[in-house]
C-alpha cells in the first residue's frame, strides 16, 4: 500500500512540474492539475490491485472495513473513467466523421443533447403505451376482488359490539388492534406487535363480519381481499397481486401510521405447497398458463423475510459514500478525542405498521410456513354459540327487525335459543329475515311465533313439497316420526323436543324425506355417559319398533334410522369401551340375535374394503359384532314394549299432529305427549318375539396333503 501512494506523489509532482513549466499553468491550476492526477493515478493503482485480488494473484485486506473501502475504490474509477469516456468519445467522432473542431463540436452540444432527449422521450412513449398494453389487462385483473378502505370511508353498519357470541375472540383481536394504533409505548418496552392473525371456525360465526366491523371502526386503512381472487390462469399473477396489495398497504401504512390487510378465504391463497405444487402445478414450467403456489411464496417473503430501506434512499446514500471513498476522504476525523462520520450510516430497515387477518374454515389445508410465528401464528377461534350466546344473538337481530311483543319475553327468548342448537350468527339471522318475510307475504308487518316456527322448519330440513298424502300415508308417516318422540321423550330425559314433522321436504343433502323428529340436550353438554349414548340407539330404533308393534314389519324408511343406530353402537363397542347392555344371559342371548338381524353395513361402504371404517373394523370383529348385536337388540326390545304398551296413545298423538297441521315445535311436543298418557312398561308386559331364525352351516377348509 506504501507503493501505491510513493508512486502517487511520484505521479504528481511530475504533474505538477509539467503544468508549471509545459503549460503555463501557475502555481494554483498546476496544484489543481497535480491533484486530479494523483487521483486519477490512484484510482487506476486501487482498479489494478482490485482484479489481483479478485484473481486470486494478491491476498485481500485483513481489515473488513479497508477492503470495502478499496473496494468501492475501484467501483468508483471504474465508473469514473467510463464516464468520462462519453465526452472523449463525443469529440473524437466530431472530429473524425464530421470535421469539428472542440470548440465547434461544443457549440454544436446542446443541439444535439435536445434532439437526443427528444428521440430518447419518443421513445420511451413508445416503450409505455406498449407496456400499458400488453400489461395493463393484468394488472386491473390483479385488482379484481380487492378493495382499499380508507378511515372513514367505508360503514358496513357493524361495529364491534355487533360480533355477538364470540367474546372471547372479539375481546383477543381488539386487543390486538388496539396495538396497531397505540402500540408505540409496547414495542418501546421490548413488545412486538402481531405481524399476522388468522381466524378460524365454521362458515357464518362471525369471521367476515368481525372484518367488517374492523373497517368501520378503525382509523387506519383496511385492505380487502379475498383468496380466490389472487388465483389466475397466467403464471405469475397470484405473486405479482400479492407483491401490488402488500405495496399498497405499505403506502398507506406510511401515511396513516397503520394499516390492516384482510384475506377472506385465505386457504385459496395458502393452501400446503408439496410435490410440483410447489412449482406451480404441472403446468408451473410449460409457458404463461399455471398459477402455483408463487402468490404463496410472495406473501411468505414479504410479511416475514428481508425488508430494505426505499430503492432510491439506498441508491442516494450508495453513490455519495462511494464518491467520498472513490476520492480518498476518510471515513472519519476527530480531535481532542471527539470524532465526526463523514459518511452516511446504514439506512434502518423499513418497519411497516401492518396486520394480516386470515380467515378461514380450512385451517388444516394451510401451510405449515403461513401459520409459523412472525406470520399466521396467532390463531383466534370461532366456535358454535352456546345456548347464552345464541340468546344474545337472537336480541341483536331482534331488535332490528319488526315482531311480536309477545317473541320478547324471557320464555320465548329461552326456547328461541333452545330450539336453535348448532345455529351460528348467520343461520340466526337468516331465520328472523325468513320469518319476516313470511309475515308480509301475509300482509303483516311483524313477524310471529308461527312465522319462526316455519322459517326454522326451512332452513333445518328444506322447503316444504306440497304432496298431499292418502289417509293411510299420513297414519304410517305419523307413527314413525311419533315412534321417535316417544322414546326420545321417555328414554332422553335430559332433552327437549324441538320440532316434530310430518310433512314432506327437499332436506338439503338428504333430498326428499317424509318427517323428521329432532331433539337436543336441555343444557350444554360437552362429554356424554353411556346411558346417553344408549338412550341416542333407542331414539333411532323407536320408529322401527313403533311400526312392527302397528303392522308386524317394518318399511325402508328406516334406512338411515339403522345406520345411525349402528354406528352409535359401534362407537360404544368398540371405540370408547362401554361394552354391552347389562341384561342377564338369556335376555342377552335374545337381544344379541334380533341385533344381529339390525345392523346396518352402510358405513363399511364409505371405503375400499370393510376394514377402512371404524364402523367396519369393529364389525368385522366376531367379539365386536355380537357386542353391537346385543346393544342393538336390547335397545329394539325396550322400544318394542314401550311402543306395544302405549299403542292407543300414540294413536290419540297421532290425531293430534295431524290435526295441528302435521308440525309440532318445542313445548308444544312435550304439552301433547304429556296429555295423551304415555306410560313406561312393566314386568308384566309382553316383550317381542325372537327373529326368524336363519340356519347357518360353516364349511371348514382344511389343507389336503401334498399340497402348499
Amino acid at each position: 500500500m506504501i507503493i501505491f501512494w510513493i508512486f502517487t506523489l511520484f505521479v504528481g509532482a511530475s504533474a505538477f512540474a509539467f503544468g508549471f513549466i509545459a503549460l503555463q499553468l501557475g502555481i494554483g491550476l498546476s496544484l489543481l492539475y497535480a491533484v486530479v492526477a494523483m487521483l486519477l493515478a490512484r484510482g487506476i493503482l486501487s482498479i489494478i490491485r482490485r482484479r489481483l485480488i479478485v484473481a486470486e494473484r494478491m491476498a485481500p485486506e485483513t481489515d473488513v472495513l479497508q477492503r470495502t473501502v478499496e473496494t468501492n475504490r475501484s467501483v468508483f474509477w471504474r465508473r469514473a473513467i467510463f464516464v468520462a469516456l462519453v465526452p472523449i468519445g463525443y469529440f473524437a467522432i466530431a472530429d473524425l466523421f464530421f470535421g469539428l473542431a472542440p470548440e465547434d463540436a461544443l457549440a454544436a452540444l446542446p443541439d444535439f443533447l435536445g434532439l437526443a432527449l427528444t428521440q430518447l422521450i419518443y421513445l420511451l412513449f413508445l416503450l409505455g403505451a406498449n407496456f400499458m398494453l400488453f400489461f395493463g389487462p393484468f394488472y386491473l385483473y390483479t385488482r379484481i376482488g380487492k378493495t382499499m378502505i380508507n378511515p372513514d370511508d367505508a360503514n358496513f353498519g357493524v361495529n364491534m359490539d355487533d360480533v355477538r357470541g364470540q367474546k372471547a375472540a372479539v375481546g383477543e383481536m381488539d386487543r390486538i388492534l388496539r396495538l396497531i394504533e397505540h402500540g408505540r409505548l409496547f414495542t418501546k418496552a421490548g413488545g412486538k406487535r402481531e405481524r399476522g392473525v388468522l381466524m378460524v371456525g365454521p362458515p357464518g360465526t362471525g369471521k367476515t363480519m368481525l372484518a367488517k366491523a374492523i373497517a368501520s371502526s378503525m382509523h387506519v386503512p383496511i385492505f380487502i381481499a379475498n383468496g380466490g381472487s389472487f388465483a389466475g390462469m397466467f403464471l405469475g399473477i397470484d405473486a405479482l397481486s400479492v407483491y401490488l396489495m402488500v405495496r399498497a398497504a405499505r403506502k398507506r401504512a406510511k401515511v396513516w401510521g397503520g394499516c390492516v390487510v384482510f384475506i377472506d378465504e385465505i386457504d385459496a391463497l395458502g393452501q400446503r405447497r408439496s410435490g410440483m405444487q410447489g412449482g406451480g402445478g404441472m403446468m408451473g414450467g410449460m409457458g404463461m398458463f399455471g398459477g402455483g403456489m408463487l402468490g404463496l411464496n410472495m406473501l411468505l417473503v414479504l410479511m416475514d423475510g428481508i425488508d430494505n430501506p426505499g430503492f432510491i434512499a439506498r441508491q442516494l446514500r450508495g453513490l455519495v459514500n462511494l464518491t467520498l471513498d472513490g476520492l480518498f476522504l476518510p471515513r472519519k476525523i476527530g480531535a481532542n478525542g471527539s470524532t465526526v462520520n463523514l459518511r452516511i450510516p446504514p439506512l434502518k430497515a423499513p418497519n411497516y405498521n401492518i396486520l394480516f387477518i386470515g380467515a378461514t374454515n380450512r385451517p388444516q389445508v394451510l401451510d405449515e410456513a403461513l401459520t409459523r410465528p412472525g406470520r399466521f401464528g396467532r390463531q383466534i377461534t370461532f366456535l358454535m354459540p352456546n345456548r347464552e350466546a345464541r340468546k344474545d344473538i337472537a336480541a341483536l337481530y331482534f331488535d332490528r327487525k319488526q315482531h311480536d311483543p309477545e317473541l320478547d319475553t324471557p320464555a320465548r327468548r329461552d326456547e328461541f335459543a333452545r330450539i336453535t342448537d348448532q345455529k351460528s350468527p348467520a343461520d340466526i339471522e337468516q331465520v328472523l329475515s325468513l320469518a319476516l318475510l313470511y309475515a308480509f307475504e301475509d300482509n303483516r308487518s311483524a313477524f310471529e311465533w308461527r312465522d319462526l316456527r316455519e322459517a326454522l322448519g326451512n332452513v333445518e330440513a328444506g322447503l316444504p313439497i306440497p304432496i298431499e298424502y292418502s289417509e293411510k300415508d299420513k297414519i304410517q308417516i305419523g307413527r314413525h316420526e311419533l315412534g321417535h318422540t316417544v322414546a326420545s321423550h321417555m328414554f332422553q330425559k335430559d332433552h327437549g323436543h324441538v320440532r316434530l314433522s310430518v310433512r314432506r321436504r327437499a332436506a338439503p343433502g338428504l333430498g326428499e324425506i317424509g318427517g323428521y323428529h329432532l331433539s337436543i340436550p336441555t343444557e350444554e353438554q360437552f362429554v356424554e355417559f353411556r346411558s346417553q349414548l344408549a338412550a341416542d340407539v333407542r331414539v333411532s330404533l323407536g320408529a322401527l319398533a313403533c311400526e312392527r308393534v302397528f303392522y308386524g314389519e317394518n318399511t325402508t324408511g328406516v334406512f338411515e334410522d339403522l345406520r345411525q343406530a349402528t354406528q352409535t353402537a359401534c362407537r360404544m363397542a368398540g371405540v370408547v369401551g362401554m361394552g354391552a347392555d347389562q341384561l342377564d344371559p338369556k335376555m342377552s342371548l335374545k337381544a344379541a340375535n334380533i341385533g344381529e338381524q339390525l345392523i346396518s353395513v352402510r358405513e363399511i361402504s364409505q371405503g375400499m374394503h370393510e376394514q377402512s371404517t371404524w364402523e367396519g373394523a369393529v364389525l368385522n370383529n366376531p367379539k365386536g359384532r355380537r357386542t353391537v348385536s346385543q346393544i342393538l337388540g336390547a335397545a329394539y326390545i325396550d322400544d318394542w314394549r314401550l311402543m306395544y304398551v302405549n299403542k292407543e296413545a300414540i294413536d290419540q298423538a297421532n290425531e293430534a299432529l295431524m290435526a295441528a297441521g302435521g308440525e309440532l315445535v318445542g313445548d308444544e311436543i312435550s304439552g301433547l305427549l304429556d296429555s295423551v298418557g304415555l306410560r313406561e312398561p312393566t314386568e308384566s308386559d309382553p316383550y317381542p318375539e325372537d327373529m326368524p331364525a336363519v340356519p347357518y352351516d360353516r364349511v371348514e377348509l382344511k389343507a389336503i396333503e401334498g399340497t402348499a
